[in-house]
C-alpha cells in the first residue's frame, strides 16, 4: 500500500499506535495513585527491583544488575540527584521490558516501580507505562 508515517506532537502514554489494515490491538493500562515521596524507602524499592529484575531470563541481565546498582548508589547519597536514579531506573527496566519472562513477572515488579516513581517524582511518571501503569 506504500509508506505509512505516524507523526506525534505529544504524548501518547497510554494509546497504541498501529500502522496498517485490518490490525487489532489491545492496550491494558492500570491506574494507581502514587505514593508520597516521603512514604517511599526507596533503597528497599530498588533492592526488591534488582532482585526481581535480575532474575529475568534475559541476556541483558548484567546490564539490568549495573543499571540498578547504579541507581541503589545514587539514591543512597546524602543528597540524592533524582534523576540520575530515574535514569538508571529507565535503563534497567528498558533492558527488562526485552526479557523473554517479563510479562510474566510484571505484577510483582510494577508496585515497586510504582513506588520508585511516586519518589521521584513528576519527571519520571513516564516509567509507569513500561510496567502497565497510568495515572
Amino acid at each position: 500500500m506504500g509508506n505509512r508515517d505516524v507523526h506525534i506532537g505529544g504524548n501518547v502514554t497510554g494509546s497504541a499506535i498501529v500502522i496498517g489494515d485490518h490490525n487489532v490491538t489491545d492496550v491494558q493500562f492500570h491506574k494507581v495513585t502514587l505514593p508520597p515521596a516521603a512514604s517511599v524507602d526507596i533503597g528497599s524499592e530498588l533492592q526488591a527491583l534488582a532482585q526481581l529484575l535480575g532474575g529475568l531470563n534475559s541476556e541483558q541481565r548484567q546490564k539490568i544488575v549495573n543499571a540498578l546498582a547504579e541507581a541503589m548508589a545514587d539514591a543512597a547519597r546524602p543528597q540524592p540527584d533524582k534523576d540520575e536514579v530515574g535514569k538508571s531506573l529507565e535503563r534497567a527496566l528498558s533492558y527488562a521490558g526485552k526479557a523473554a519472562d517479563f510479562g510474566e513477572k510484571m505484577g510483582k515488579i510494577a508496585g515497586h516501580v510504582q513506588n520508585a516513581v511516586g519518589w521521584l517524582g513528576e519527571n519520571w511518571h513516564k516509567l509507569l507505562p513500561l510496567v502497565g501503569l497510568a495515572l
